[in-house]
């Protein structure tokens, strides 16, 4: 009799427990940079940042980070992210949610979520293995086979187009507020 009580207050318990985990490979194109903006949430552990920007190097993107709650639509491809920690036990993070965005429009997304694990010890994992695990699903192919779109072409005096100057822009490591400055210089060009 205690053994079938103790089974079904386990079961009951556990019921309830789940963790998700769901992945969307990200649709990247060729004519896409290499440059990926990284935008992460507020508040965000530095230790997900730092991983998350070091896996996307090892991948072969460019990282250039923006302020927390940047638009996606500020760069051509960007991603932003989320990650919480809680404490049952012990320090874990129990919910990521990173997201790839090509000009604004959402094309990839890995999610975990392990809010409801309950009495789940499988809850408590490493955190930079997590992380790890879904930047490889998210980018299977890293930035293999980006930027090859054709260059803009210059006008016939030889001078840079807006397009082209765009593009250089686009390649250069600057902060928000000087590529800003920049695009709108550019912009205001005749």
């Amino acid at each position: 009799m205690y053994k079938t009580t103790a089974f079904l207050t386990a079961a009951v318990l556990l019921s309830g427990c789940s963790i998700k985990q769901t992945v969307t490979p990200a649709e990247l194109t060729a004519d896409l940079p290499t440059e990926i903006c990284a935008i992460p949430a507020e508040g965000l552990r530095e230790g997900f940042n730092t991983t998350y920007k070091s896996l996307l190097q090892s991948k072969g993107f460019t990282v250039r980070e923006l302020k927390p709650n940047t638009s996606p639509r500020t760069c051509d491809l960007s991603t932003t992210y989320i990650g919480q920690w809680g404490w049952d036990m012990a320090l874990y993070m129990k919910y990521a949610d990173i997201r790839v965005f090509n000009k604004g429009r959402q094309v990839g997304q890995a999610l975990y979520d392990s809010r409801s694990g309950g009495g789940r010890l499988d809850k408590f994992i490493d955190a930079e293995t997590k992380i790890a695990e879904l930047t490889d699903q998210l980018f299977p192919n890293g930035a293999t086979g980006l930027g090859q779109g054709a260059m803009p072409a210059l006008r016939e005096d030889g001078s840079p187009t807006k397009a082209q100057q765009l593009y250089e822009l686009r390649q250069e490591n600057l902060s928000y507020e000087q590529f800003q400055t920049r695009y709108q210089e550019i912009m205001s060009q005749p």
